[in-house]
C-alpha cells in the first residue's frame, strides 16, 4: 500500500463568501456540522476536479443531491476542509478512505476506487 502526504486546509466556514476565495483546484473535501456538544462531525465527503465550483454548487439551489440540499437547508453551523490532489485516481482513493473513516451519513454509497493508498486524513 502506497502512502501519500496531503496538506489539509483549516476548518473553514461553508459560506459563499469563504468559497469564493478558494482556488480553482482539484482535490478532496469533507463537510462538517457543529452538534450540541460543540464539536464538528463529518456528514459528507467528496472529490472534484474543481473544488471551488463543486462546493459552491453544494450550497446553491442547483444542488442535485436532494438529501444534501435538505440537510444544508436545515441551518446550523457548517464547515469544510479540503486538500489539493491533482491526480484523479488518488482523489478517488482518498475519497474512499475518507468515507471508510468517517462513515458520513449523507454519502449514498462508498466511493469507487481500485487504487490502494493511505493518506493522512487530518
Amino acid at each position: 500500500m502506497a502512502k501519500i502526504q496531503i496538506n489539509w486546509s483549516k476548518l473553514l466556514p461553508l459560506t459563499k463568501t469563504q468559497l469564493s476565495t478558494l482556488p480553482k483546484t482539484s482535490g478532496v473535501y469533507r463537510l462538517s456540522r457543529k452538534k450540541e456538544d460543540g464539536k464538528f462531525y463529518v456528514f459528507y465527503v467528496g472529490s472534484a476536479g474543481n473544488i471551488k465550483e463543486k462546493l459552491l454548487n453544494h450550497i446553491s439551489e442547483q444542488e442535485e443531491n436532494t438529501r444534501l440540499k435538505q440537510y444544508l437547508n436545515q441551518g446550523g453551523e457548517f464547515r469544510f476542509k479540503y486538500a489539493e490532489v491533482q491526480d484523479q485516481n488518488f482523489r478517488e482513493a482518498i475519497e474512499k478512505q475518507l468515507y471508510r473513516h468517517y462513515l458520513p451519513e449523507l454519502n449514498a454509497e462508498e466511493p469507487k476506487s481500485t487504487l490502494d493508498i493511505e493518506a493522512n486524513i487530518n
